[in-house]
């Protein structure tokens, strides 16, 4: 395995050590999806005929409080002004917050430079001073096993990003323990709490929080097709009822030591992850009806018991009737 180049990115310094770390803290939880820009959306989520200047995230921002930006994990070509699109399309709702998810040049390629490591920072630092900025993700993949080598990376990848709250997912069991979680705590990293399908050497789904957040990435169990992507979609996947259920209770016991809870649903070529979404903010807001999009209610009937009325008349709305 080879890393980020030592002379390019691990030593790259900046005045952003000037700068406090800026996070959004709501004393929460916060349930969004991994994107908001996705063919299932498309189809499900959003009005089949949209208006002249639609907004797919100033739309999506009226159901859900946050996001997770998956795209950034494909390329660094997103600069400051998206950020500050962004923001404008989330302004009614002023409890939107973003989390960020790492370039895969640190996580999977490892082969970073540090123009990767300004453009990252250009992304977050319009989100972190209007203080819309829940956090950076790092995802690493289940290959990513604990060897002191990755310890030392992960500890000088925390160190290029340290003015922002940062979030680790390791996806390899050889990561859980509490000497483990003592490592990233000492590191100013999160430990993500990541659903996986319980195959060899993948995480549990654990329930842990320190500093004031926790962090939920619900990315299915789909244990036939999870290697096997030529059978089928890896994260086609439906939480049941007592699936979520037994989520609800994580995120309970871990609200005493996490301000800001974040649950995440990854996406699935049938919007299940958007069916999920809407479940668990029921089940969060004791079972009081949450707003649902029409266009999603006629995909999935079941939705409608737990649905408020949409005021069509509004005129955000009216296209969605």
């Amino acid at each position: 395995m080879s890393y980020c180049h030592s002379g390019d990115t691990m030593h790259y310094s900046t005045t952003f050590e000037e700068v406090a770390m800026i996070v959004r803290d709501y004393h929460t939880i916060h349930v969004g999806m991994g994107g908001w820009d996705l063919e299932p959306f498309q189809r499900l989520f959003y009005p089949p005929r949209p208006k002249k200047g639609f907004r797919k995230l100033e739309y999506y921002s009226q159901f859900f409080d946050s996001v997770e930006v998956n795209s950034t994990f494909y390329n660094t070509s997103l600069n400051a002004e998206h950020a500050r699109r962004w923001l404008d399309d989330v302004s009614v709702n002023r409890r939107f917050v973003f989390t960020v998810k790492l370039f895969r040049g640190f996580t999977h390629t490892f082969d970073a430079t540090k123009n990767d490591v300004r453009a990252v920072r250009t992304i977050l630092e319009p989100l972190a001073f209007a203080d819309k900025l829940g956090g950076l993700v790092m995802q690493f993949p289940s290959s990513f096993a604990n060897t002191r080598e990755r310890r030392l990376y992960v500890m000088q990848l925390s160190k290029v990003f340290h003015p922002y709250r940062l979030f680790v997912e390791v996806r390899h069991n050889s990561w859980n323990s509490p000497l483990m979680w003592n490592f990233f705590q000492e590191n100013k990293m999160h430990l993500v709490n990541v659903d996986l399908p319980p195959l060899k050497n993948h995480m549990p789904l654990t329930a842990l929080a320190w500093d004031g957040a926790a962090y939920f990435r619900m990315m299915g169990r789909n244990m036939e097709n999870w290697y096997n992507s030529g059978q089928g979609d890896r994260y086609h996947y439906y939480y049941s009822q007592g699936e979520l259920e037994r989520l609800l209770s994580l995120i309970e016991h871990v609200r005493t030591a996490s301000h800001s809870t974040y649950v995440v649903f990854h996406n699935d070529p049938e919007a299940n992850s958007l069916v999920n979404g809407f479940q668990i903010r029921h089940m969060i807001r004791q079972r009081q009806p949450v707003l649902v999009p029409q266009n999603l209610i006629r995909a999935f009937p079941s939705l409608k018991e737990i649905s408020a009325s949409v005021n069509v008349a509004h005129p955000f709305f009216a296209e969605a009737s």
